[in-house]
């Protein structure tokens, strides 16, 4: 017997498994004769709903473990930071505490809290450079020149964006350029709140 004879029989003693046959008299012009017709069905298992039908809503991951997640503190950080709207918390401070030394704490704060990001956007391009360094000698020792030239480009990409960083920082300390927009909305919401105190 061959491998192939030896396979269609497997297949066909499992096809045959599930089948059911139903046995028929052979009818000649309206007369039954002798010979059996045998008419085949195949039996199909049985679909449960519930494999096709979600009754239940899907359970949302819950984030068990922060420590594991890298979170990307790139200068699209900073942005976002510098991108608030902290008029309507200046006007709610005015309402709770008007006292221009509040405003003026509240600022000092929003100034840490700017440099608080600031750091961590500086230490992510920092061990980013880092970390292209290392790549950048590993891949030039194997002679991986499109490799070590496409990595010397993203490390360019990260000094431009630590430049603008920093020049974000000075700024910062001097509470003029980007920055600013974040403390003149602050007062600004604040002088509202007391004008309508």
């Amino acid at each position: 017997m061959g491998l192939f004879n030896f396979w269609n029989r497997k297949n066909n003693d499992i096809e045959n498994s599930n089948l059911i046959t139903d046995k028929k008299p052979h009818v000649y012009n309206g007369e039954e004769s002798n010979q059996e017709n045998i008419e085949v069905k195949k039996i199909l298992p049985e679909i449960r709903e519930d494999v096709f039908i979600e009754k239940n809503p899907p359970i949302q991951p819950t984030r068990m473990n922060t420590d594991i997640e890298k979170i990307d503190n790139d200068i699209d950080v900073l942005y976002r930071h510098l991108e608030q709207n902290l008029e309507k918390k200046g006007y709610e401070d005015a309402l709770m505490n008007p006292d221009m030394s509040n405003m003026n704490e509240s600022i000092d704060n929003i100034q840490n809290n700017l440099f608080i990001t600031i750091s961590k956007v500086k230490m992510y391009y920092y061990n980013s450079m880092r970390t292209i360094d290392f790549h950048i000698e590993t891949r030039r020792r194997s002679g991986m020149i499109d490799t070590v030239d496409e990595l010397l480009s993203h490390k360019q990409r990260a000094e431009e964006e630590l430049r603008i960083v920093t020049q974000i920082e000075e700024d910062a300390k001097l509470s003029k350029g980007l920055c600013q927009s974040l403390f003149m909305t602050y007062k600004k919401g604040f002088r509202n709140g007391l004008a309508a105190i």
